[in-house]
């Protein structure tokens, strides 16, 4: 008797194509739960970061023309160098020291996933020869450095602060009026919450779901 060949390619294709469907069809799924995913946790940043803001800025109030502005990464404060320092000096003025105390408090409330950035600023006025400074760089620098200074001073670890002096070289516009040049002496301090590794979307999915079942208990 004559044995009958199996159809491989027949058999294959009848596997190969359910197959694909099915994998189609999970693909799109995890695509559609990983941009939801998304769009929640940019949501729950673009909240966490005004709610920091808000609070700066009630911290901040009573002094004059500080800026505060929302980052999709965190929040910018700009501090004009007339209101905390004196010309061509790095110590904090006196009369700064109560509002900076309870910017310090604040920032407090930080965990360590957040890093604050100082920078200092100047214009493009040489620094006073024989004074203290030897530059515009190094004056700017000390002057990110005495904030991180008494923010430390007033309870905040040291791990949570970067600081950083750009000088003259970094302006925000012409040094062409002494108005203008007010303008560009400042520091900006950058609250960020460090970027870590994404975690899996299975994982996230799965965290989600437990926490729905807790709910539901």
């Amino acid at each position: 008797m004559k044995k009958k060949s199996l159809d491989m390619s027949g058999a294959m294709s009848a596997y190969i194509m359910p197959y694909i469907g099915v994998m189609t069809i999970l693909c799109i799924f995890f695509l559609i739960e990983y941009a939801d995913y998304s769009e929640r946790l940019k949501k729950k940043n673009e909240e966490r970061n005004e709610s920091i803001a808000q609070t700066v800025k009630e911290d901040l109030k009573e002094m004059e023309d500080v800026k505060v502005e929302v980052l999709d990464d965190g929040i910018k404060v700009t501090l004009p160098s007339s209101v905390v320092f004196d010309l061509s000096v790095a110590k904090l003025k006196d009369s700064a020291l109560p509002t900076m105390q309870k910017f310090a408090a604040s920032i407090k409330k930080l965990d360590s996933r957040y890093l604050v950035t100082v920078d200092g600023h100047t214009d493009n006025a040489p620094v006073f020869y024989g004074g203290d400074f030897s530059s515009n760089w190094e004056l700017s620098l000390y002057r990110a450095i005495s904030v991180i200074d008494f923010l430390v001073k007033e309870g905040n670890s040291p791990d949570l602060f970067v600081a950083s002096g750009h000088g003259e070289f970094s302006p925000l516009g012409p040094n062409d009026t002494p108005e203008q040049q007010a303008a560009n002496r400042r520091v900006e301090i950058l609250i960020r919450k460090k970027s870590a590794p994404s975690a899996p979307l299975a994982e996230v999915m799965a965290r989600d779901q437990g926490a729905g079942i807790k709910a539901a208990q």
